[in-house]
């Protein structure tokens, strides 16, 4: 299939992977199907052991193809990719696009999110709206926020669907890495993507660094993009971060909140932050989610033993803050909407136990049950309704009373009456002898006007 024409524009596009290979031939199939493609495409293979590493070499739209270890972050694994085309190329793209081997942007994405550049100036980092991989009409992340104790909001609710509701761009406190559009020289003044946080919440810390480095960061919904979350879903294992991903995932949490945090939401975090980690790892063992009490009690002693390196993150952060912390408060998920979305999750999440349950026992609600198809006619001279009946029988029926008058030649039989039925379905015309069947009789009472098989004028 010869490859559709396509506009390049100075944009580097890195393509990070770790054992992909299920989704790299839409993800390939994507990048060559864009109206505006990138001027240069490099890949960046961590280890992989599935095929990653064959076809990403195969692939001929890849300018280069850079290895790094398994364990490699995504920050540094963009890094790698960052110095390879610095010593390709003499002058670098003013641009650059994040891609996973888990997602595939829609043909004009990269276009809507250059324009959205165009039009905001100022802006430093661009997020197109994802899409669920198998199922396009659900989104997956409309932005990235948090609250003060660092859990994740994605912008959508559990299972929302795309009905228009994101129409124009917005301002948000960060956009996820896959598909986001960095300016180099934004990405350069700020080091990238925090080498602490290998991967989980590395764009949520970058993004919140743009802000209060008076870069301002949007989520372009025309742009789009599908996204399988393969991390999220547990369909690989964390090797940048090792060990458990929910437990890296709230250790990284927690720093990322009180790296970027004021000085006094820091204390106060501080002080705060133990005791709703001890009620949250009991709440969770009284729900038997061992898994989820183990994640709170490690985060907290990550941060409490001092391994979070708190002091060192903020003083890194320290020269390029320009904004203030009031300033992004905006941006940051407020205790109320906090709530209101873990109720609505918990409900959404009752739902859909209760449809599992009941889908695993073979009992379905009863609107969900299909009403049977209509009866269809067994030949096409097949006749319904009142002329369907043996002649005579509607000769009682006053016209707009809609029922049948007994009369004299018209009495409920003692017996059942047999009434043959010719090829095809067709009963007897009035006056018509019925086909019987050789051998076959009749009996009961017989009707006006309808000749019975067996029977003489």
């Amino acid at each position: 299939m010869p490859r559709r024409a396509q506009q390049r524009v100075p944009v580097l596009a890195v393509l990070v992977c770790h054992d992909g290979r299920q989704w790299l031939t839409d993800t390939f199939a994507a990048l060559d199907g864009l109206t505006v493609g990138p001027r240069h495409v490099i890949a960046v293979d961590a280890g992989s052991t599935d095929g990653t590493r064959e076809a990403v070499a195969a692939c001929d739209r890849l300018d280069e193809v850079v290895g790094v270890p398994a364990d490699t972050g995504f920050g540094d694994a963009v890094r790698a990719a960052l110095a390879a085309a610095d010593a390709r190329y003499p002058e670098p793209d003013p641009w650059v696009w994040l891609l996973h081997d888990d997602s595939a942007p829609e043909p004009d994405c990269l276009r809507v999110l250059l324009d959205a550049g165009e039009l905001s100036p100022t802006a430093a980092v661009l997020g197109p709206l994802c899409l669920d991989w198998h199922d396009p009409r659900r989104i997956v992340e409309a932005g990235l926020s948090t609250d003060a104790s660092g859990h994740r909001q994605t912008g959508v609710g559990p299972e929302e669907l795309d009905l228009g509701q994101f129409a124009q761009n917005a301002e948000v406190l960060a956009v996820g890495s896959a598909g986001s559009l960095v300016r180099r020289e934004v990405w350069d003044a700020l080091g990238g993507y925090d080498p602490a946080l290998p991967m989980l919440r590395d764009d949520l810390d970058f993004g919140w660094r743009a802000n209060r480095a008076g870069h301002p960061v949007f989520c372009v919904p025309r742009a789009r993009l599908r996204h399988a979350v393969a991390g999220g879903t547990r369909q690989r294992p964390p090797d940048a971060v090792g060990g458990r991903y929910r437990t890296a995932d709230r250790r990284h949490a927690l720093r990322t909140v009180l790296v970027n945090c004021s000085t006094m939401a820091l204390v106060t975090g501080l002080l705060r932050l133990p005791v709703l980690c001890l009620l949250r790892a009991g709440g969770f063992l009284l729900l038997r989610r061992t898994g989820a009490a183990r994640a709170e009690l490690a985060a907290l002693r990550y941060v409490v033993g001092g391994a979070a390196g708190l002091r060192a993150g903020r003083r890194l952060r320290r020269p390029a803050v320009v904004v203030s912390s009031r300033d992004v408060r905006a941006l940051l998920t407020s205790r109320t909407t906090r709530l209101r979305n873990g109720v609505r999750g918990g409900l959404a999440g009752l739902v859909r136990r209760r449809l599992r349950t009941e889908l695993a026992l073979g009992r379905l609600p009863a609107r969900a049950v299909p009403a049977p198809p209509p009866a269809t006619p067994r030949a096409s001279g097949a006749r319904f309704g009142p002329s369907a009946l043996p002649a005579g029988a509607v000769a009682g029926l006053r016209a707009g009373e809609g029922q049948l008058q007994r009369t004299a030649g018209l009495r409920p039989p003692a017996r059942s009456v047999a009434v043959a039925v010719g090829p095809g379905g067709t009963l007897p015309r009035p006056g018509q002898a019925s086909p019987a069947p050789p051998g076959s009789a009749l009996r009961g009472s017989a009707l006006p006007g309808a000749a019975l098989p067996g029977s003489t004028d």
